[in-house]
């Protein structure tokens, strides 16, 4: 429904019908009010035909005095009928108005009531408490000329008809009944088409990562703007693609161009450490090399957690693979600062590739064991809270100034002197967010911490409370 007219345009028309539908309700109020003027001008002209008629039949005989007399008191008992002799319990809508003024210009009939300017059909207002009316209110009616500066006011206050007004009240409902059940329709039909689409945007960006960002969203819909965010997003995933292409190509780049020939180098000065053993320059150009090799290792690292497909990570308990690692490699390096290690790890698992789990691992207890003070414990957790698992390592070392602590996940950023190549937290990092999750670090009372925060493998749910060891 309305599928080939623009979301522009479809708003438009339903603000377009709701200015209808407001004209239509003040329209029939209008008509209904003029209604009630018409019949109250009727019924004053009625009024004002039958008191003509009567004064005309007066005896010709009559003295001047004398007609004023009789026009008087019949202008005062019209007046006097229309108010229920002052008690206002009739309850009518439409009361009628009499007013006399004679030669002199003195006014006789309805209470309170002003002389209205013009002549023949006059509109005026009344006030409240004139002809029972406990609010200001208007009137119609006919001014009728006897001539030697008399004449009499008959009027009506005209409102209008409760009937009527119920019944445009109940018209103007129905219109809108109908234009929200229409509306609500509209709306029900455009999202459904809506979230359709952008469900399909969602499940293509979903299968991004698995696909390479290879896919493209069809750029066929007939609404021209998700037409042009479908161009938007295939633009998108054009660029991604080719970022991930292009980091691919680097990869291929440092292992064979860049690291092949420093393999290379090292073991040329194996072969001329065996003819001269003991040259200091030998060993100095091997460590320089040496160096090299790790920060390609390292930025090899980082390439390949950005380029790796969550459809290749693991299943991972991460405190099984941390006590592995403190037990097959750190109690070891730990050894010449008389370091001991600490794991508290509450059941839990996470989804991330299991290389990369362990040397994001390395990387952070290789700085807590190089910065720790001699003869200390190293700490180790383990935690989840709800659906996130939380990864902290924390030593008893001198810590870091606090403006420069979120530099230290920059690639390049080292605080370990000359040996440091500044790669290792940077590929935390990136290893961290490739997973969903992030990392942190604090300065604490006496050392540093850094923790790192993953999203729990729900469907791997594991009831049980925290063991320690």
């Amino acid at each position: 429904m309305f599928r080939w007219l623009p979301l522009r345009t479809t708003f438009v028309i339903g603000a377009l019908a709701a200015v209808a539908l407001v004209g239509l309700t003040l329209g029939l109020l209008q008509m209904v009010s003029a209604n009630a003027r018409d019949l109250a001008m009727v019924r004053a002209q009625a009024d004002a035909a039958v008191l003509t008629s009567k004064i005309a039949s007066l005896p010709p005989a009559m003295s001047a005095e004398e007609r004023d007399a009789d026009i008087l008191t019949m202008i005062a008992a019209r007046a006097m009928e229309a108010t229920d002799g002052g008690r206002c319990d009739s309850g009518e809508r439409a009361r009628a108005l009499f007013l006399y003024r004679g030669g002199e210009g003195g006014l006789v009939g309805t209470p309170q009531l002003a002389w209205p300017s013009g002549s023949g059909e006059v509109q005026f207002r009344v006030p409240a408490g004139t002809a029972c009316q406990r609010a200001d209110t208007v009137a119609v009616g006919t001014i009728e000329d006897l001539g030697e500066g008399r004449a009499f006011l008959s009027a009506r206050i005209f409102s209008p008809d409760p009937r009527l007004v119920t019944r445009a009240y109940l018209l103007a409902a129905g219109v809108g009944l109908a234009f929200l059940l229409f509306a609500g329709l509209l709306a029900w039909a455009l999202m459904r088409g809506w979230r359709t689409r952008l469900d399909a945007f969602n499940a293509l960006l979903d299968r991004a990562d698995r696909t390479g960002f290879a896919e493209r969203a069809p750029v066929d819909d007939a609404q021209p703007e998700f037409r042009l965010l479908a161009q938007h997003l295939n633009a998108l995933l054009a660029r991604s693609e080719d970022m991930i292409g292009g980091l691919r190509r680097l990869h291929r780049h440092v292992a064979h161009d860049l690291r092949g020939p420093v393999m290379v180098a090292r073991k040329h000065l194996d072969a001329l450490n065996e003819k001269i053993p003991g040259e200091p320059l030998i060993a100095d150009a091997d460590a320089k090399l040496l160096t090299v090799d790790k920060r390609c290792r390292m930025l090899l690292g980082i390439i390949d957690a950005e380029v790796s497909r969550r459809t290749e990570a693991d299943s991972v308990d991460p405190g099984a693979r941390i006590r592995q690692l403190i037990d097959d490699m750190f109690v070891y390096l730990g050894d010449d600062k008389d370091l001991e290690f600490a794991l508290e790890a509450q059941d839990a698992r996470v989804r991330v590739a299991a290389d990369l789990f362990d040397r994001m691992v390395e990387n952070i207890m290789g700085n807590a064991v190089k910065f720790a003070n001699p003869g200390s414990t190293i700490r180790c957790t383990v935690t989840r809270v709800g659906d996130t698992v939380g990864i902290a390592v924390e030593n008893d070392g001198p810590g870091i100034e606090q403006s420069k602590i979120e530099r230290i996940f920059e690639p390049g950023y080292s605080s370990g002197g000359a040996d440091s190549h500044g790669l290792g937290l940077a590929f935390v990092r990136t290893v961290a967010l490739r997973a969903g999750g992030n990392v942190q670090a604090y300065n604490r009372a006496g050392g540093f911490r850094i923790e790192i925060t993953l999203p729990a493998l729900v469907e791997d749910m594991i009831a049980g409370s925290g063991k320690g060891e």
